[in-house]
């Protein structure tokens, strides 16, 4: 993934997350079935932490790609 499609991913799955926690419904719905709300959160929570994740990853691997004379020129 790309690191802006990482970041618009993980805006959306937080933004579920924080409506669903504020909204407290009983039963939630993903994928057309009804599941435990706890359930739900658990999914877009993974979902988030699978972004941070990818995205930690994609920076330090454009850090460790960079040529050392533009790494020097930024300090």
């Amino acid at each position: 993934m790309t690191k802006p499609f990482t970041i618009v991913i993980g805006i959306l799955a937080l933004g579920a997350l924080i409506v669903n926690i504020y909204m407290n419904p009983k039963v939630s719905h993903l994928f057309g079935k009804e599941i435990n709300d706890w359930l739900y959160r658990a999914f877009w929570l993974l979902i988030v932490g699978v972004c941070v994740y990818n995205y930690i990853y994609i920076e330090q691997n454009t850090l460790k790609n960079r040529p050392k004379s533009k790494l020097k020129s930024k300090n």
